[in-house]
């Protein structure tokens, strides 16, 4: 059994931190005493392949437990858009009062494409009139939300295809081929980028490997959890020592043996949250990873007009400020949005109980 009580609201808060601090130092150019070797422990945990980890393992379990595709997508949906749907209204504003864009702008060809592109699912699209703001794109960040969407539609039909086939041959399958995938992709990147090869980076090819081993882990839980629960420290130095001295650091296109460092990362991410998983009782339910991670680029984005680089105290700024507009969306939006997801009572067919998703 799987239970209940665990830390992936709280990794997921580390994982969104890791993304909006990395992001904060490298675009507010900032430099001094200790950020070197910060940045170089929070290169060994990519924020966004935990996220894709995490995923698999609590998408799949929604999945497990509930058969009606329906109230799968109307689940997704709420997760997803209310936040999503409220960041985009602010990013207008923000565009508006930077004079990036004047209001008879919004109703160009140009803009009307953008702005349903940001609504929808084609949030990684950003047309020349606004990459004169901040650092050439208004949120940069929600590239990773087409490649989530992405998941959420291939999963049902992995399950539901060849239904003959056993499901973790077929997780393992496709898992073999998005690693092969990297490792052409890691060959090519930064040689031959044609607008396929760009385009594929938006694809769920490249990170597919990393959520299937959420669902691979989370399909055989009854045999595996010996191997994972309270096994975090064990996993952590495993996973460092590996990557420091034999695959590398993680990576989001890892070439050959460093895709052993970025699936060590996944076994570590679900270990920590079945270690010690009372930890999470310190968030009190609440989770503001999601608006941490789609609104921290609007505020550097902001920082960067405005001139606001250079100096450490801007990095603080901007966390403080990311950490007050996902507590605003969090309260205000994302908790009333799934309030309203269906709930089933009970248990999937392997026995599993209900996480949140």
């Amino acid at each position: 059994m799987v239970y209940r009580e665990n830390n992936f609201d709280l990794i997921r808060l580390i994982a969104a931190f890791q993304v909006m601090v990395m992001h904060g130092i490298f675009h507010l150019k900032i430099d001094g005493p200790g950020l070197g070797k910060l940045s170089g422990i929070f290169d060994f945990f990519p924020g966004v392949l935990m996220f894709f980890t995490i995923s698999g393992f609590l998408i799949f379990s929604s999945l497990d437990r509930n058969k009606d595709l329906k109230k799968y997508f109307f689940n997704r949906v709420l997760r997803v858009y209310p936040g999503l749907w409220l960041c985009f209204i602010v990013t207008v504003i923000l565009l508006l009062a930077f004079k990036t864009i004047n209001v008879s702008d919004l109703f160009t060809g140009t803009m009307l494409k953008w702005s349903l592109g940001q609504l929808t699912f084609f949030q990684f699209w950003t047309p020349d009139l606004l990459r004169t703001w901040g650092v050439g794109t208004p949120n940069g960040s929600l590239w990773t939300i087409p490649v989530e969407l992405q998941f959420y539609v291939i999963l049902p039909a992995i399950v539901l295809l060849f239904r003959k086939t056993s499901l973790l041959l077929k997780f393992v399958l496709l898992a073999v081929v998005s690693v092969l995938f990297n490792i052409y992709l890691s060959g090519v990147l930064g040689v031959n980028e044609s607008t396929a090869v760009k385009l594929s980076k938006v694809t769920v090819l490249p990170y597919l490997y990393s959520f299937l081993m959420g669902c691979i882990i989370y399909l055989n839980w009854n045999r595996l959890k010996k191997f994972i629960e309270n096994k975090a420290l064990i996993w952590l130095v495993v996973f460092f020592l590996f990557s420091e001295f034999v695959g590398g650091k993680p990576s989001y296109y890892p070439q050959k043996i460093q895709i052993l460092s970025n699936i060590l990362l996944s076994i570590l991410t679900i270990s920590m949250a079945f270690t010690l998983p009372g930890f999470s009782r310190v968030l009190k339910k609440n989770d503001i990873s999601y608006g941490m991670y789609i609104y921290h680029m609007l505020v550097i984005n902001s920082l960067v007009a405005l001139g606001y680089v250079n100096d450490i105290k801007y990095l603080f700024l901007g966390i403080l400020t990311t950490v007050l507009l996902s507590s605003l969306s969090w309260l205000f939006v994302e908790r009333r949005a799934l309030s309203m997801k269906y709930r089933q009572k009970g248990m999937g067919h392997e026995g599993k109980v209900i996480f949140k998703t």
